[in-house]
């Protein structure tokens, strides 16, 4: 059985246990499960929604790495879980130690049955969806855990959204900072070339930044202590075979 079998099958019972839960749950809306790197796991909503299940995977993992980011850099302690409130609808959102989980609720229905009930549910539900994800091999094949171990001279790793939402990062740079830089290159080089950019090489004397699309909602960025032209072409062959 390929790689993809294997991923198929692990949807197959994710999405099976997460329709359990719906159908247990009138509360709960929607569930989706990504990597840390934004790649779409799976997922089940009640009802069909306008976002595509990549744009939700990329949307929410850069969501909980924000959430996370701006808990460590301010109180110094980890995510448990991030809660946003609107007038129908609660999203929760759950880190774990290999995945993001975001849940949608009906708000009347969650605030009746109680809030702390759901947030304990989908915590618990989160460590038994990571502890499966942990036994396969679908982490070894996660974008962000590839390039890290294809190019492991990379001084920075950066996955981000093309409208510069960083998802993860392996950077001494300012999160933000770098995130919003290689969208508007990824952006203004796809304005220039009338088409969208493929890839982008920002060379140095002894070092080079390469930009790079993953999919339809994430730009890879990465930066390599490396200016010879054979060398660099030698990592966007090793960064094509890992996404196609």
């Amino acid at each position: 059985m390929n790689n993809q079998s294997n991923i198929d099958d692990l949807e197959t019972d994710l999405v099976d246990l997460i329709e359990k839960l719906l159908n247990a749950n009138a509360a709960i809306l929607g569930i989706s499960v990504s990597t840390h790197g934004g790649t779409y796991l799976a997922s089940k909503f009640k009802k069909d929604i306008s976002m595509t299940k990549t744009e939700i995977s990329a949307a929410s993992s850069s969501l909980v790495f924000l959430s996370s980011k701006i808990l460590q850099d301010s109180l110094n302690q980890k995510i448990s879980y991030n809660m946003i409130t609107g007038k129908k609808r609660i999203i929760l959102s759950i880190l774990t130690e290999n995945i993001a989980l975001i849940s949608f609720l009906n708000r009347e229905l969650a605030e009746l049955e109680g809030l702390d009930t759901f947030i304990k549910l989908l915590k618990q539900f989160a460590i038994s969806i990571s502890a499966i994800i942990d036994t396969s091999d679908l982490i070894k094949e996660d974008v962000f855990v590839a390039i890290k171990r294809a190019i492991p001279n990379a001084l920075v790793i950066a996955i981000i959204t093309k409208d510069g939402l960083p998802i993860k990062m392996q950077t001494t740079m300012p999160e933000p900072i770098l995130s919003a830089m290689t969208s508007a290159i990824y952006n203004l080089a796809g304005i220039l070339l009338e088409e969208g950019l493929e890839y982008s090489i920002i060379g140095g004397e002894n070092g080079s930044i390469i930009i790079h699309e993953l999919d339809q909602n994430r730009i890879l960025a990465i930066a390599v202590p490396e200016a010879d032209e054979r060398k660099l072409g030698s990592y966007i062959a090793k960064i094509k075979a890992i996404i196609e």
